[in-house]
C-alpha cells in the first residue's frame, strides 16, 4: 500500500466534516425537503419522498452523497434516521389533516439505510413514530436499496414481515443497479419498485436502457408490484413510461424537492 499526501488531506477533511455533522444534528441545521410523486394515468400527486438536506452555518449546502456515508460509518445515521422518519410522518399528518383539504391522502416515502434497518431498536423506533404521528401506517413507505434487500435474505425477510405486519409499505429503491434477482423479489414482501434515474435519462439514447426499463416494469407488474420511475425531466419520458405500463413518476418535470410550506403551495397550485 502506497501513501500519498492527498490521503492524509482526505482523511482530515472527512474527520472535520463528521465533526461539523455532529454539530449540525445538535443544532437543527438539517432539514427535510419533499419531492412530489405523480400518478402517470391521472397526473395527480399521490405521494412525496422525504429528502434530507444540510445547510452549514456559513450557508453552504453539503450533498447527501457526501454526508450520508459518513453518518452510516459513524453510527450517527441512527439518530439522524429516526429524526427524518419522525419529522416526515409528523409533516404528513399535518399535510393530510389541514382545514382546507388539498386532495386525497398523500403517501410519504422515507429512505432507510442498512445500518438503520439492522439496528436492534429499529422496530421500536418505527412503532414510536407511528404512535406519535397517528398517521395511517399504509401511508408510510420505507425505501430500502436493492443491495440492502440482498444482504441477508433470512434477516431482511423477517424484518420486512414485521414492518408489513404494522401496515407500512416497502419499496426497493434504485432497482436495476444491483444484482437483480427474481427469486429474492418473490421471497421479500415489498410493494413497489423504483426505477433508477440513470435508466430513465438514457431511454432516448438507445434501445438498451429502454429495454431495461421495459423489463423492470414487466417484472414488477408480473409480481403485482407498483412501479415508480425517478429522475423524470421531460414530458417525452413520462409518455414512454406511461406507455410501458409504469404507474408513477417523480422528477424535475413535475417539481424539485420542496420545503414543507413551498410544497403545500405547490400542491394547491398543482391541484
Amino acid at each position: 500500500v502506497y501513501f500519498h499526501p492527498n490521503m492524509e488531506i482526505e482523511t482530515r477533511n472527512r474527520v472535520r466534516l463528521l465533526q461539523d455533522l455532529r454539530v449540525a444534528v445538535g443544532r437543527d441545521r438539517l432539514f427535510l425537503c419533499y419531492q412530489p410523486q405523480v400518478n402517470l394515468a391521472t397526473r395527480k400527486i399521490v405521494g412525496v419522498e422525504a429528502l434530507i438536506r444540510w445547510r452549514t452555518a456559513d450557508g453552504r449546502f453539503v450533498s447527501p452523497a457526501e454526508f450520508i456515508p459518513l453518518a452510516e460509518n459513524s453510527g450517527l445515521i441512527i439518530s439522524m434516521g429516526e429524526w427524518v422518519m419522525r419529522t416526515a410522518c409528523l409533516e404528513l399528518q399535518r399535510f393530510n389533516h389541514m382545514e382546507h383539504k388539498i386532495g386525497d391522502n398523500l403517501r410519504m416515502a422515507v429512505n432507510v439505510s442498512v445500518v438503520q434497518f439492522r439496528h436492534p431498536e429499529f422496530l421500536k423506533i418505527l412503532d414510536s413514530v407511528l404512535s406519535e404521528s397517528r398517521i395511517d401506517p399504509a401511508l408510510l413507505e420505507l425505501e430500502i436499496t436493492e443491495s440492502v434487500a440482498m444482504l441477508d435474505a433470512g434477516f431482511i425477510g423477517n424484518m420486512l414481515n414485521q414492518v408489513k405486519a404494522r401496515g407500512v409499505k416497502v419499496a426497493i429503491d434504485d432497482f436495476g443497479t444491483g444484482f437483480s434477482s427474481l427469486s429474492y423479489l418473490e421471497r421479500l414482501r415489498v410493494d413497489r419498485l423504483k426505477i433508477d434515474r440513470s435508466f430513465v435519462s438514457q431511454m432516448s439514447q438507445g434501445k438498451g436502457a429502454m429495454r431495461i426499463v421495459e423489463t423492470i416494469v414487466q417484472l414488477g407488474r408480473s409480481l403485482d408490484l407498483d412501479i415508480i420511475a425517478e429522475g423524470v425531466e421531460h414530458e417525452s419520458e413520462a409518455e414512454v413510461l406511461a406507455r410501458l405500463g409504469c404507474h408513477e413518476a417523480q422528477g424535475f418535470l413535475y417539481s424539485k424537492a420542496l420545503a414543507s410550506e413551498a410544497l403545500l403551495q405547490f400542491l394547491r397550485t398543482f391541484a
